[in-house]
């Protein structure tokens, strides 16, 4: 279940404030509901990515459907990515204290489409 951390969304700088509001409606309207808040760097200064867009993390807890926020995210201007990253893999291996887990994907848990 995703949620454990908050949702790391890369947006614009142009209409910061519309694209953060943008985003809470249409995130609540997909059953998630947190506070947002602007990632900053050890200096206190906003965090810059690579392409010089700003990171907003998104503190919504449990994420029970990750593709209807997905949906909504790609709906507002000024996001450029988010961080569920849906559909990339179909394996995962998580290495830990116990040892290492292999996650798959089967039939089952995958997509009808």
């Amino acid at each position: 279940m995703l949620g454990a951390f908050p949702l790391p969304i890369e947006v614009v700088r142009f209409g910061l404030k519309a694209t953060e509001a943008a985003i809470n409606v249409l995130a609540a309207q997909a059953g998630c509901m947190g506070s947002i808040s602007r990632r900053m760097t050890a200096a206190g200064e906003l965090f810059v990515t690579d392409n010089g867009n700003l990171v907003l993390d998104c503190a919504f807890g449990r994420i029970e459907e990750p593709e209807q926020l997905a949906d909504a995210l790609q709906m507002v201007p000024g996001v450029v990515e988010h961080g569920l990253f849906l559909g990339y893999a179909d394996i995962a291996i998580i290495a830990g204290e116990d040892g290492i887990e292999v996650m798959e994907i089967t039939e089952e848990d995958g997509d009808d489409d």
